[in-house]
């Protein structure tokens, strides 16, 4: 079994920590890495940009594209760094004990975002549906405005 290694790239003056292996791209969203920093304040065009330069990475790697669709990446790139800091702000409340521990561990599984295709990734289905659902609002929000 070939262990790979985590890689660093530069990204909007920021560094971003990933590993790709097959048929998953794996992001680091802790400490020096978080992806909060970087993604704000335009974390839909920023996430797609990410999204779009990790599956070039990809696809040189493995010499193949990844088939998952860029907007959905950038769906779960910027859903689970929303969530680690909703998760994270509800923290600095009183909490009673169970919630407390409740939010702690998901904020433990916001660490590592695992990005995979449907094959790998058990909840593919949840980012391709944010992302459509996601597509669609803003689409009718902005043809609303523009009447």
């Amino acid at each position: 079994m070939i262990v790979l290694k985590w890689q660093t790239i530069r990204f909007r003056g920021h560094w971003i920590r990933y590993r790709l292996e097959s048929q998953i791209i794996r992001l680091d969203n802790q400490g020096i890495y978080h992806l909060g920093k970087v993604l704000f304040p335009r974390p839909d065009r920023i996430s797609y940009e990410l999204a779009r330069l990790l599956k070039q990475k990809y696809e040189r790697r493995y010499k193949r594209p990844l088939y998952i669709k860029t907007s959905s990446i950038a769906t779960e790139i910027w859903g689970h760094t929303h969530l680690d800091i909703f998760y994270r702000i509800l923290l600095r409340l009183p909490l009673p004990r169970r919630l407390r521990h409740r939010y702690v561990n998901r904020l433990k599984s916001t660490k590592i975002i695992d990005i995979g295709v449907r094959a790998v990734d058990q909840n593919r289905i949840v980012w391709d549906i944010g992302d459509f659902v996601g597509g669609w609002l803003v689409f009718w929000l902005v043809r609303r405005h523009r009447r």
